[in-house]
């Protein structure tokens, strides 16, 4: 294989939880009288804690405390986007390791990856509260890619908005954005594209290529 090491964000990308949490963010929002459209979601609060203090919200542990209590139930029933359960067994069959690094609470994901029959391929699994600093900060690839024995030049990186792609760009490996036709609902295109991911894919299906 071209790479021997694949690093996988959860949210949007191996899940498909983007319908989730952009209708979560919108109803906990309105509760604290704050509109918000798709595009202000996607620039200022998937992945980033902050964003709700930024955009009004006094307090930020009660925010998420009442956006767990509105997507928990369905982020443990969710599926994996289309080719993923193929892909990643795949990798494991050609002897490559697998490590999904998110900056959600690592209760929000470990049902739904179970569920999915992902756990036993997975070998290194960090959420925020293994990290200080989440994506785009690099430590979380970093870390990953340590626990693995993984050396940067060998990993891929692959993700759905550009937290993930400026993370493995920072952490020098070469990165791929999970970008349907169907995200562009949540994303701009010419903004997703404008990261300079190694790689587009529409489908994980495509990264067949990718690993030859």
């Amino acid at each position: 294989m071209r790479y021997k090491y694949f690093l996988f964000d959860w949210d949007g990308s191996l899940a498909d939880t983007l319908p989730i949490w952009f209708e979560g963010f919108k109803k906990v929002f309105a509760k604290h009288g704050i509109v918000v459209t798709n595009e202000i979601i996607a620039k200022e609060v998937i992945g980033d804690w902050q964003g709700p203090e930024r955009l009004g919200v006094t307090n930020s542990e009660a925010f998420f405390e009442e956006l767990e209590a509105e997507v928990f139930d369905k982020l443990n029933a969710v599926k994996l986007n289309p080719g993923v359960l193929e892909l990643l067994k795949r990798i494991k069959t050609d002897g490559g390791k697998i490590a999904v690094v998110t900056a959600s609470r690592k209760r929000w994901v470990k049902t739904a990856l179970r569920n999915n029959g992902l756990r036993d391929l997975v070998d290194v699994f960090l959420g925020k509260e293994d990290v200080e600093f989440v994506k785009p900060h690099p430590e979380a690839i970093e870390k990953a890619l340590r626990l693995m024995g993984g050396k940067p030049e060998e990993a891929l990186m692959v993700g759905d908005n550009g937290k993930d792609i400026v993370a493995g760009r920072r952490a020098e490996v070469k990165t791929g954005l999970y970008f349907p036709k169907r995200y562009e609902e949540f994303y701009k295109r010419e903004t997703q594209l404008s990261f300079g991911a190694t790689y587009v894919i529409e489908d994980f299906g495509e990264m067949e290529k990718i690993l030859a």
